[in-house]
Order: structure tokens, then sequence, then C-alpha cells
């Protein structure tokens, strides 16, 4: 009877540690499904604005390498290149807002396009001392479109021939300025690729190479 007894305890304890055993492997593998999803809900829709004339210039080569780093950190990314569009400038009948594109030209396309955006970077070469007729001219179309762009990440990305860092900040400024007047946006980070004069030179500046791909790898 004792053995019996002894034996039904010890078979018991056996299926008790295994329904423990399988309990936890269970709620591992849940576990890692629960981070899975986190990762993929981690990715985010990226819009880069590049203002450049020149194509494959300096600040378009730094929105390439950030574009790279993003797409390998598996986010959505869209880069556009805003003189290849028909942005007029401000004019008193854009003072009344119209959500039909057909209506006007292609700014308010872009426009919601950087609504439907998650990140949004801000490109243009230095000229004197500023950014971009063009970069300017966009941001001007988006007065009465400032609360469409509420909780945005915003990154610039600066070249500059002079090799003075100060010769950025009239363009970082005038980023600012306009980052000032979206609700609850914020300004992530900044390459600054001066010192760099001739088309394809910034590829002899590795540390805004290097930023600029890692600021889109972790964006």
């Amino acid at each position: 009877m004792k053995t019996k007894l002894g034996l039904f305890v010890l078979m018991v304890a056996f299926f008790a540690v295994v329904c423990i055993s399988c309990g936890k492997e269970s709620s591992e593998k849940n576990t890692s499904s629960v981070n899975t999803e986190k990762v993929k809900s981690g990715s985010k829709s990226i819009l880069i604005l590049s203002s450049s004339p020149r194509r494959g210039g300096n600040s378009e080569i730094l929105c390439n390498e950030f574009k790279k780093g993003a797409e390998e950190a598996n986010h959505t990314v869209e880069m556009i290149n805003i003189n290849d569009h028909d942005i007029q400038f401000f004019e008193n009948k854009y003072y009344e807002r119209s959500d039909n594109p057909e209506d006007a030209d292609d700014a308010i396309r872009i426009i919601h396009k950087m609504a439907a955006a998650d990140v949004i970077v801000l490109s243009s070469p230095v000229y004197f001392y500023s950014m971009t007729g063009q970069m300017k001219t966009l941001i001007d179309r988006v007065f009465k479109y400032e609360k469409d762009l509420k909780s945005k990440e915003f990154y610039y990305i600066i070249t500059a021939t002079d090799n003075n860092e100060e010769a950025l900040e009239g363009t970082i400024q005038g980023f600012r300025g306009f980052i000032h007047c979206l609700y609850d946006s914020r300004e992530i980070g900044i390459v600054r690729g001066f010192g760099a004069r001739d088309s394809g030179s910034i590829l002899k500046k590795p540390t805004a190479v290097q930023e600029a791909y890692e600021f889109g790898k972790n964006a």
C-alpha cells in the first residue's frame, strides 16, 4: 500500500513539473511574439525633403545616407527633391485653405505627405547664410496647414561651402522658426556638412556622412 502511495505521489509530482515547464515555455513564446510586434510597430513613415537644385550635390548625398540608414531599420522612406515640383510663391489666394490637390500646385500634395509622415527631414545647402528659396517657399505655403503638422519629429541636413560652422546658423534658425509654429513638433537632430564646396566633396567629411546614416538608422 505504501509502495502504491509512493508511486502515486511521484507521478503527481512528475506531471506537476511537466505542466509548469510547458507553461513557462508557452509564456516565453508569447513574450517573444509580443516583442516582435513591438519591433514591427516601431516602424515609422519618413519624408525627406531635399531642396538642392544640384542633383547629386552634397546635401542630397547626405539625404541619401539618411535614407539608407532608415531603410535598413525597416522604416518607410520617401525622398522628394522639391525642385522637381511646381511650388508657387505664397499669394493672397492661399489665405483660403484648400484640401483639394487639384485646386492648386504641387505644394498642397507635398504638405499632405508631410502631414502623413512621422518624421520629416528638411535639407538645404546654404545660400547667402540662409536656406534655398525653394525650401523657404514650401515652408511659406504651409500657412493654414500648421495644425496638420502636429507631433512631428524633424531632422535638418545642411551643407555649406564655408569652413566655419557658424555659416549654417541662419538656416538652422530658419528651420527652428518654422518648427516653433507647429504644435508639439520637435527637433531631433542636425547634420552639419560645412566646408564642402564641389559636388561630392562632402564624402571627404566622414563625420557628416556617418551622422546622416546613423540619424536615419535610429530615427
